[in-house]
C-alpha cells in the first residue's frame, strides 16, 4: 500500500486593497519578511513584478504603451532600482514597455533567452540594454540557477543547446522557490516547452502560476498541468481582447486540477503575498457576479 505523504496546507486569503492613496489602486510597498509576486495590469501582455529580501525583479513590461503604467506601478511598491530584469520573449506584449523601465531604474542584471526576434520593438529594447551602463546581461537557458533576495529561481525552459522553433515555445520560464511556496513563470509557453517542462525535474504542486500565453487554446495542456497542479492561476489578459483570452477549455482545465483562477481583465492588478504557509491574494477589484 502506497503511503502519502502528507504537509501542512498553504492557507488562502483574499484580499481587496484599498482603491485610495493610488492612480494603480492603492498598492504600496511589499511586507517585509514576504515573496511578494505583482501580477501587473497591462491589458493584453505580461508583467510581473518579484519583491522579496529587500530586492526588486520585473519579468516583462507589457506593450509598448504600458511601459509609463508599469513605471508608475514600480515606484508605488517602493521600487527605486532593479537587481533584475527579465525578458521571457521578444513579442511587444512581453518586451515592449522594457525600454521605459530601463530609462526609469538602473538595472543590475538582464536576463534573456537569446532568441532572435527581428521587430523594432525589440530592437530598441535591445538598443536600451546595451545603453544600461554597468547591468550585467545573461542568456539563460533550463538548468540555470540564482537566487533573488532568498528565493531559489531556476530556468525551466528554453531547453539547453538548442531552441524550439517560434518564439512562444522559447519563453523564459523561472520557477520561483520560497520555503514550501512554488511560482511559475513561463511567458508564452506552448505545447513543445510545456511538455519539456513537464518531464523535467522540477515538476509537482504549484502555490501560483502565470497562466502560459494569457490563457490561450494553445497553452495551459492536460499533462502540463497534471504535472505542476496550481493552488492559485493568474491570467494576465486584456478586458474583451480579439484572441478570446482566456479560452473556456483552458478555465475548464484549471478547475479540473482545483485551481483558484484571477484575471487581470477582471480582477486588475493581482498581488499574491507569501509568509510561511500563508498565501494572500490581493485583487483592486472584485470581479463581477457571473463573470
Amino acid at each position: 500500500m502506497r503511503r502519502r505523504a502528507l504537509a501542512p496546507a498553504l492557507v488562502l486569503v483574499l484580499l481587496l486593497f484599498a482603491a485610495c492613496g493610488g492612480v494603480r489602486g492603492g498598492a504600496g510597498p511589499p511586507p517585509s519578511g514576504a515573496l511578494s509576486v505583482s501580477f501587473i495590469d497591462v491589458g493584453q501582455g505580461d508583467s510581473v513584478l518579484v519583491q522579496a529580501g529587500g530586492e526588486d525583479y520585473l519579468v516583462d513590461a507589457g506593450n509598448p504603451e504600458e511601459g509609463p503604467v508599469v513605471v508608475d506601478f514600480l515606484r508605488e511598491r517602493g521600487v527605486d532600482d532593479l537587481e533584475g530584469l527579465v525578458s521571457t520573449s521578444g513579442d511587444a506584449d512581453h518586451a515592449g514597455g522594457l525600454a521605459d523601465v530601463l530609462e526609469a531604474f538602473p538595472v543590475e542584471r538582464i536576463y534573456l533567452s537569446g532568441y532572435p526576434k527581428d521587430t523594432l520593438t525589440y530592437a530598441g529594447f535591445l538598443r536600451a540594454v546595451r545603453a544600461e551602463e554597468g547591468a550585467d546581461v545573461e542568456r539563460v537557458r533550463a538548468g540555470y540557477r540564482t537566487e533573488w533576495g532568498g528565493v531559489r529561481v531556476d530556468v525551466l525552459n528554453p531547453p539547453p543547446g538548442g531552441y524550439f522553433s517560434g518564439s512562444n515555445d522559447n519563453s523564459v520560464a523561472v520557477l520561483l522557490t520560497y520555503g514550501r511556496a512554488r511560482v511559475l513563470l513561463a511567458g508564452d509557453a506552448e505545447r513543445r516547452a510545456e511538455e519539456y517542462m513537464a518531464g523535467g525535474p522540477h515538476t509537482g504542486p504549484l502555490t501560483v502560476l502565470k497562466v502560459n500565453h494569457h490563457g490561450s487554446e494553445t497553452s495551459s495542456g492536460p499533462l502540463f498541468l497534471s504535472r505542476f497542479r496550481p493552488k492559485v492561476a493568474v491570467i494576465q489578459c486584456g478586458r474583451d481582447n480579439p484572441y478570446g483570452h482566456p479560452d473556456p477549455e483552458v478555465l475548464e482545465r484549471l478547475r479540473r486540477v482545483g485551481a483558484r483562477v484571477f484575471r487581470t481583465d477582471l480582477h486588475g492588478d493581482v498581488i499574491v503575498t507569501i509568509r510561511r504557509d500563508l498565501v494572500e491574494v490581493a485583487v483592486e477589484r472584485p470581479a463581477r457576479a457571473g463573470a
